[in-house]
């Protein structure tokens, strides 16, 4: 075995070959239910064709159906049958080849994963534990209802070997263990491939970051001085202790980027992988300090016009404060809220606007108590809101109702028992239909 494991690696060393990826040449989304919007298809659109899937996979199609039976694998298998016969084989008892299928039912809740006989192999769709390794994967983001990323990752899950559910097991035998043998020297050159990949993409993304700091880091840098000048400059009740520390913070981090700077001395866009893999982390936490430093500068700006009577930025931070306590039973609130929204020159536009502000706080952590109490959790996060240097501040940095819901959803799907345990299914309902798919609920 160890022999075998050895000349598969030496072989792949030698030879370098890549792995045997390629993206596929179609991916097609078909939301039956009319629930994706038109984010939610192109993130599945663009992300898809950047999914190291094997070259066996001619097409990727996503398909949410908005009701469906109880085995989602009798729903896919009719849909092909009736109103995508391109979708199953000539002879009409599998899936054609090159196909990949990923779906979902809305009810009753149901997820699965379809593929043409050449794709199962290449994926090692019958290896133990893939395919319920292969659903685990999906489940969460579905669990949370967000069936774009459910299925995304249902594909990601397919182009990764390692997806596979773990299972216990005694003594396997002779055969066992030779087919043990086999998979795992399979499983080795899959991992291989996944390496040479992994190794491409760090590559790509420290290219990519330094080449962000490369064209940011001067001009802040030179605009550091008016910068720090006009988030003093700031006047109204918002530019209070916690913002201008926050400032201060994110400038000193910024300012001590010399070290890190050191660290990609001689670095130039024309250098080769290896050197950007290696100062990836160097070239991270520039990129990391820089995006910070940008986005307070935005933030600043923002409350600077605020507060000299930009009637345009004052109506969409009126109008997005609105938008966040309308399911909220804070009527007086919504109502202050359009009240302050019809007289944005006033004079003392910038103090009322940090009442609402505080009102605003006020009815969000009842809310949350009550969200928490009705779920009979306990209320132990850890509630940020969004510093100065987060793209979801906003001005007095308050904590939106929408990120206090997103998180208490979050609590409540943790405490909830996981249906990862339930086992596929892989059979159909009728006769005359063997493709190569599984599913289960979510």
């Amino acid at each position: 075995m160890r022999s075998l494991i050895a000349a598969l690696v030496l072989g792949i060393a030698l030879l370098g070959l890549p792995p045997a990826t390629a993206a596929a040449d179609r991916v097609e989304v078909i939301d039956l239910a009319d629930d994706l919007s038109d984010a939610d298809e192109q993130l599945l659109l663009d992300r898809t064709p950047t999914i190291d899937l094997p070259a066996e996979v001619a097409s990727v199609t996503y398909v949410l159906f908005p009701d469906n039976d109880d085995n989602l694998n009798d729903t896919v298998r009719y849909f092909g049958e009736e109103q995508r016969r391109d979708l199953i084989s000539v002879e009409g008892d599998k899936f054609a080849p090159g196909q990949l299928i990923v779906a979902v039912g809305l009810d009753p809740r149901r997820m699965g994963v379809y593929c043409g006989d050449d794709v199962c192999d290449a994926i090692g769709f019958y290896s133990p534990g893939r395919q319920d390794g292969i659903l685990d994967r999906m489940e969460q983001p579905l669990r949370d209802g967000n069936w774009a990323a459910g299925m995304l990752e249902g594909t990601r899950a397919v182009a990764d070997p390692t997806a596979v559910r773990e299972t216990s097991s005694g003594g396997i035998g002779l055969w066992g263990w030779l087919l043990g043998a086999g998979a795992a020297a399979l499983g080795l050159l899959a991992a291989v491939g996944i390496w040479i990949g992994t190794r491409r993409s760090q590559a790509q993304t420290a290219r990519q970051q330094f080449d962000v700091v490369q064209r940011d880091y001067g001009r802040v840098a030179q605009d550091l001085q008016a910068i720090d000048v006009r988030a003093h400059s700031l006047t109204s009740p918002l530019a209070n202790d916690q913002l201008r520390g926050q400032w201060e913070q994110v400038k000193e981090q910024f300012l001590g980027l010399n070290e890190t700077f050191d660290q990609l001395d001689g670095l130039t866009a024309g250098s080769a992988d290896r050197e950007f893999r290696g100062r990836r982390e160097a070239i991270a936490t520039a990129h990391e300090q820089v995006e910070k430093m940008k986005t307070a500068e935005a933030n600043i700006e923002t409350l600077a016009r605020m507060e000299h009577g930009d009637a345009e930025i004052r109506r969409r931070e009126l109008t997005a404060m609105h938008e966040d306590v309308l399911t909220l039973d804070a009527p007086e609130l919504r109502e202050r809220i359009l009240a302050l929204r019809a007289r944005l020159d006033d004079p003392r536009f910038m103090d009322d606007f940090a009442d609402l502000v505080t009102e605003h706080r006020i009815v969000v952590e009842e809310a949350q108590k009550k969200l928490y109490a009705d779920s009979d959790l306990d209320l132990d996060r850890d509630n940020r809101a969004p510093a100065l240097w987060d793209s979801g501040w906003r001005p007095g940095a308050y904590l939106p109702y929408g990120t206090v819901y997103a998180w208490h959803t979050a609590d409540v799907e943790a405490a909830q028992p996981s249906t990862s345990s339930t086992s596929a299914t892989t059979g159909y309902s009728s006769g005359g239909f063997s493709g190569g798919g599984a599913s289960r609920g979510f």
